[in-house]
């Protein structure tokens, strides 16, 4: 499961190997909403400083019960070209939260503990 820290390190990532001062610039963050077979894009405009509250928000306001959330992108423009600044696309579903708190994980398609010492209620 990931979180919002993994991407924002890995947006940092990629803004340093692009050499680019990070608060110079504008971020879109690229996002699907899949329910069932429909899938929506979405995108949200915000500078450097308001990149945690955007993604916080992004995940706050459209995962749901029914539905998931996939991080595909954070862009900036560099010299009028787009520069992807992730290596990965992230996704969000209270699915894998429920499994992950209940005891099961997804490592190796097998279920198992989550760590030992550790309980869950089922």
């Amino acid at each position: 499961m990931y979180t919002v820290s993994d991407i924002i390190t890995d947006i940092n990532r990629g803004c340093m190997a692009n050499n680019m001062v990070e608060d110079k610039f504008s971020y879109r963050i690229i996002f699907f909403v899949s329910d069932g077979n429909r899938s929506e894009k979405h995108y949200t405009d915000t500078m450097y400083d308001g990149l945690r509250k955007s993604l916080e928000s992004i995940i706050r306001n459209y995962l749901s019960l029914t539905n998931s959330i996939v991080i595909a992108e954070t862009t900036v423009l560099k010299n009028g070209r787009c520069i992807h600044l992730q290596s990965r696309a992230y996704g969000f579903s209270l699915d894998g939260y429920f499994k992950q708190i209940s005891g099961e994980c997804r490592n190796n398609n097998r279920n198992g503990n989550i760590m030992y010492g550790r309980y869950a209620v089922r």
